[in-house]
């Protein structure tokens, strides 16, 4: 938790200019500097910094801020992780200030975390370039066809065969071994006492995380694929889940990917590591993989920050088939486009998956065909499409293959919010199975549907088909099945009026006449705001609750000085309602071009007028 008077004295005294230039091509524009913005792709520069100011703004995204939240947008960052890297920069000291227990002991343990892992990093590095430690990566290397450029943009390494090279390298380096066991890098030798190295003989690829630390790794086996006992030997080992490797939050190649998301409008989404890493040396640098999970809610929502969709590219086999049925759930859960790709000249006719054979990516590209991979991509057929026509309309002859696929139609039917595209599912597997469209609504109102589907409910923070949260009276407590489950980070601007609050328990009285507990959509805020009634203290609830970024948020003393607390509170909860309002239009208006597409002029009507007075809650 750092002061306000130091945050303020950071914030006047760096460099904004030499801090976007460490990362953007700047020139001097009058007073200003200009140049390409590094959060979308743009051939004219729009991107402006005024030194005057200390602010930046884009006019071709609109993205603004100062020199805090360039950090923490371009880099990923947390405020407090911001704050203390600009601090360096500008030469104020930070002080040591009381916070949380727990948070602070949290905070450290990471640190440290990250600390071992660059070293590791560093350690598998080195083994590849050695001459003769080595050779069996490089070899594995130049076998896939990956060259030394790419090798070193991804931090490949080599953990070497022998059992302790990696523990004794920390040991030299004076770090915490016992942090080295918590992230899964070394373990005990129960027996013998000491420690050995959990990754060798494998071809070592460091996850990335896009501020640039190291989370985790994921290593895959080189040599022989079985131990000496003749067990088989996993082909990936993965670092294990630790406050700073969530895997179900992270990808694979999102640190290299994330500036090609906003040039090429979407994200790719592939099985494997090497997937990543060869297709990347292709010229296909929006590509990224899950680490050896089911497509999560989180990477999603990751995903829709930096990218207007995401095209799923999985192997053509049937754990392909599955996964990329996974995704399909997952992302129209999320109201986030998705589409399928296919290989060119691939017939409908039952292949297992969107590659037919078998084939990966990888080797695709790798045996010559990157042409067909780009025009593979830019034909990629939209999801609903994908489903109706490569796997619903094969059902035609058969009455059992019929009825599971309109069981899988029930399942991806349930998650969907948005009337116009439950019509739009309803209309299109009638087409694809050629059966009349009311019948096909009654059996998908009929059929089995999972209770919570392949990724778990809802999204996190949204409302409900009614565009309202899902209980809009003050002072009640949703029933469990109309709460949102806490997956994702909490929405930020739900977290700023907890924040407010902490700051300012007094305030509780006048949120409840405001309607605030009506507008929080995340489960946990809802229970922090419920509990704090109660006479909890937000600020002992933040770290229980939270993840540790919006804990600090919630801790952060930021609105302790705020000199008008109560006009800060209604302008916050005008945010929140305003947001609520924004998500019903939007559904107003897909309804509205779907009753225009059938002709059913009163429903436009009607449509119409609610359009008109959303929009002036709105504006």
């Amino acid at each position: 938790m750092i002061p306000d008077e130091v945050i303020d004295e950071i914030r006047s005294r760096v460099d904004i200019v030499a801090v976007i230039g460490q990362h953007v091509q700047l020139r001097k524009a009058g007073r200003n500097w200009k140049g390409l913005c590094p959060f979308h792709g743009e051939k004219t520069p729009s991107f402006n910094v005024s030194p005057d100011k200390g602010f930046f703004y884009c006019f071709g995204c609109h993205k603004k801020g100062d020199a805090f939240t360039f950090v923490m947008e371009y880099e990923g960052k947390s405020f407090g992780e911001a704050a203390e890297q600009l601090a360096a920069l500008a030469g104020v000291a930070v002080p040591q200030v009381e916070e949380n227990p727990a948070l602070r002991r949290a905070r450290g343990e990471r640190a440290q975390m990250l600390e071992v892992n660059k070293a590791a990093t560093q350690f598998f590095r080195e083994v590849l370039a050695h001459p003769a430690r080595g050779a069996a990566g490089r070899a594995y290397l130049e076998r896939r066809g990956v060259t030394t450029a790419t090798a070193d943009r991804f931090q490949l390494g080599y953990a070497p065969a022998d059992w302790h090279g990696l523990a004794d390298f920390l040991r030299q380096k004076r770090l915490d071994i016992e942090i080295a066991v918590k992230v899964g890098l070394v373990a005990r030798q129960v027996r013998a006492g000491g420690f050995y190295d959990r990754f060798r003989d494998r071809l070592v690829c460091p996850v990335v995380v896009p501020g640039g630390e190291v989370a985790g790794f994921s290593a895959r086996v080189v040599g022989e694929a079985t131990a000496q006992d003749g067990t088989p030997l996993a082909k990936y080992v993965n670092s294990p889940e630790s406050p700073v490797y969530k895997k179900s939050k992270l990808l694979f190649g999102l640190a290299q990917a994330r500036e090609s998301f906003g040039a090429k409008k979407r994200a790719v989404l592939v099985e494997g590591n090497f997937d990543v890493i060869t297709l990347h040396q292709a010229g296909f640098t929006e590509v990224v993989a899950p680490l050896g999970t089911a497509l999560t809610v989180e990477q999603v929502e990751t995903l829709r920050r930096l990218a207007d969709e995401v095209v799923v590219c999985y192997d053509g086999d049937r754990a392909g088939y599955a996964a990329t049925l996974n995704a399909l759930h997952v992302c129209t859960e999320l109201d986030f486009q998705i589409r399928v790709a296919r290989r060119p000249g691939h017939a409908k006719s039952g292949g297992a998956g969107p590659l037919s054979g078998g084939q990966d990516p990888d080797s695709f590209v790798s045996s010559g065909a990157a042409e067909r991979f780009t025009e593979m991509l830019d034909r990629a057929q939209p999801g609903l499409e994908f489903l109706a026509y490569e796997v619903w309309s094969l059902a035609k002859p058969n009455t059992d293959a019929r009825t599971r696929a309109l069981n899988d139609a029930a399942g991806l039917f349930a998650k969907v919010a948005n009337e116009t595209k439950r019509d739009l599912i309803i209309g299109t597997l009638a087409t694809a199975m050629d059966l009349d469209r009311g019948a096909v609504q009654k059996a998908l109102e009929r059929a089995p549907r999972p209770s919570a589907g392949p990724s778990g409910g809802r999204a996190a923070g949204a409302p409900t088909p009614s565009g309202r949260p899902p209980d809009d009276r003050p002072g009640t407590t949703p029933p469990p099945a109309a709460r949102p489950p806490s997956q994702g980070p909490p929405p930020t601007e739900e977290v700023e009026v907890l924040a407010l609050l902490a700051d300012h328990p007094h305030l509780l009285a006048t949120a409840d006449a405001l309607g605030v507990f009506s507008l929080l959509t995340d489960a946990r805020l809802r229970d922090m705001y419920s509990a704090s009634r109660d006479g909890g203290r937000l600020i002992e609830l933040a770290p229980v609750h939270l993840p540790p970024v919006h804990a600090e948020l919630v801790l952060s003393a930021k609105y302790v000085s705020e000199t008008n607390p109560h006009g800060r509170l209604d302008a916050l909860a005008s945010g929140l309602r305003r947001r609520v309002e924004q998500f019903r239009l939007k559904q107003l208006q897909a309804r509205m071009a779907e009753a225009q597409r059938r002709g059913d002029r009163d429903l436009v009507r009607q449509l119409a007028e609610e359009i008109v007075s959303t929009r002036k809650q709105v504006d």
